[in-house]
């Protein structure tokens, strides 16, 4: 029996012997599937999906937030208040006062607290569902996969995401308002000194960065199987969380410099720079989806044909 012929290394050493479709955790891989990214972009109507998106984020957004904002005035009137104060500050100027003004009317009217608690989590329930559903159809459209899910099989599945998803975004809420005077008192009631006070202000944004990486991931695992591959998801995620801090950012300089947006819309400016602001917030995450899904196509493409099976009829 002849021994089976050795591959020829042509250069490159040990790393040439390596399958092609295993590089993709290089950054030159990530490099070309960044270029690729805009482009599919274009072609799979990445926009109308982040509209789409946008719609279900306004009605999960608010009913989340007068979600807790309830739960919070039933343990401290005042750290609702400092809730409010804190989520309003990172909002851009015109919508960030309308927000606070919805709000804040939400703790004066103390008698339907128990109303809005009920309707408000439903509704949160609701919107996150449709919102991951959507994002669901465009994870399939991105990794040109059909889904063959049955209904049955996938609405448990998106209903306890949902879950996961305002789950974390409360813990973030929280450790927006662990902050401050707040922070210094939290410590002194659970024993810690001021450094370590301190300490937490300093770490509580690295924190909430990998709230927000995380939240992605769980997101992008709504979709097909080669969208949940962490060595594609992970990057993707990191790539959104990074665009999100950017796009928002820059948006809120844009908005609080020029102004044109209060000159062209008046009284409706805080509305439309939200909404705006969440279709950018959302355009954001589904390019790291994109990404993943080029990463994904990457391997897929340059995976080499495994030769047919030994009795087959291609082997015939």
């Amino acid at each position: 029996m002849s021994a089976e012929p050795r591959p020829v290394v042509t250069g490159g050493g040990p790393r040439a012997l390596e399958p092609v479709w295993r590089r993709t955790r290089t950054p030159a891989a990530w490099g070309v599937a960044l270029r690729r990214t805009p482009l599919s972009m274009w072609r799979d109507d990445v926009s109308d999906y982040a509209a789409a998106l946008t719609y279900y984020a306004i009605l999960a957004v608010l009913p989340s937030l007068l979600v807790t904002v309830i739960a919070f005035s039933m343990i401290s009137p005042g750290t609702a208040e400092d809730f409010i104060a804190h989520v309003t500050a990172y909002a851009p100027d015109q919508s960030g006062t309308q927000l606070h003004d919805v709000l804040t009317q939400t703790l004066r009217d103390g008698s339907a607290a128990w109303t809005l608690l009920g309707g408000g989590i439903v509704s949160a329930l609701w919107s996150a569902s449709s919102y991951l559903a959507v994002f669901r159809r465009a994870l399939h459209r991105m990794h040109h996969e059909d889904d063959h899910r049955s209904p049955w099989h996938t609405a448990p599945r998106i209903l306890l995401t949902a879950f996961a998803l305002l789950g974390l975004l409360l813990v973030s809420a929280l450790l927006l308002l662990l902050t401050g005077p707040i922070a210094e008192t939290a410590g002194r009631l659970l024993g810690f000194d001021a450094v370590a006070a301190w300490a937490w202000n300093l770490l509580r944004w690295p924190l909430l960065l990998c709230l927000v990486a995380l939240l992605v991931v769980i997101v992008f695992h709504t979709g097909p199987i080669p969208a949940r591959r962490r060595k594609h998801s992970v990057p993707g995620g990191i790539l959104a969380a990074g665009l999100w801090l950017v796009v928002s950012g820059g948006f809120a300089l844009y908005t609080s410099a020029l102004g044109t947006y209060s000159k062209l819309y008046g009284s409706l400016a805080g509305a439309v720079v939200f909404l705006i602001w969440l279709w950018l917030s959302n355009l954001a995450l589904l390019a790291g989806a994109q990404f993943t899904a080029e990463l994904s196509g990457l391997s897929r493409r340059e995976r080499p044909a495994l030769p047919p099976a030994e009795g087959s009829p291609e082997a015939a």
